[in-house]
């Protein structure tokens, strides 16, 4: 089963992302805007996993919550993986990490080592997937798309409370990936 860890997004914040994708729709015929039912702030991406490893990893998970304090976060940033020349991803996420969120994360990635999933080498980016580049688009028409979004963001307040963390399982479907929820995770308050 393909797995990862993430944090819900408040339906306000859904709704509201929801309608900077709408607007963005047209004329971007390269991207497809993730379903707004599915958007969430990644913290790890599990893969592929085996279901002796998942209780391996909702044990570690448990363990980790059970001491890591909730936080806030805020949503005031956006860019693309890996860059702009070969844009996959289309992403909004918080350049200014919360201590509790950065202690989090590493703790996740270090301690899930144990259950056979690999350590990211690549530092760790608190971000939304809201779009999937399925075309090649030029680097200035992708620009201008972030324009957009970098001035949504200004004009927003999309701060929340983080008080747990889930586990989801994802297929990938022909329409796009469907997540199901396997299990949420309360932090310490």
């Amino acid at each position: 089963m393909r797995t990862f860890i993430a944090i819900e997004l408040p339906e306000e914040i859904q709704d509201s992302l929801s309608v900077i994708q709408e607007r963005l729709k047209t004329g971007t015929p390269e991207i497809r805007w993730v379903k707004p039912q599915n958007l969430h702030l990644t913290l790890k991406f599990l893969g592929d996993i085996t279901f002796e490893q998942l209780n391996g990893i909702k044990e570690i998970i448990t363990e980790i919550t059970k001491i890591s304090p909730a936080f806030k976060i805020k949503i005031n940033s956006a860019g693309v993986f890996p860059n702009m020349h070969a844009a996959r991803i289309i992403w909004m996420g918080s350049d200014q990490l919360p201590l509790g969120l950065k202690q989090l994360a590493l703790q996740l990635e270090t301690r899930l080592v144990q259950t056979g999933i690999p350590q990211e080498q690549r530092p760790f980016r608190a971000h939304i997937t809201i779009g999937r580049v399925k075309e090649h688009i030029a680097p200035a028409d992708l620009g201008k798309v972030l324009n957009k979004i970098e001035n949504e963001i200004a004009g927003a307040n999309w701060e929340f409370a983080c008080g747990k963390i889930a586990l989801f399982e994802s297929t990938l479907e022909p329409k796009g990936p469907t997540y199901a929820l396997l299990e949420k995770f309360i932090l310490l308050t």
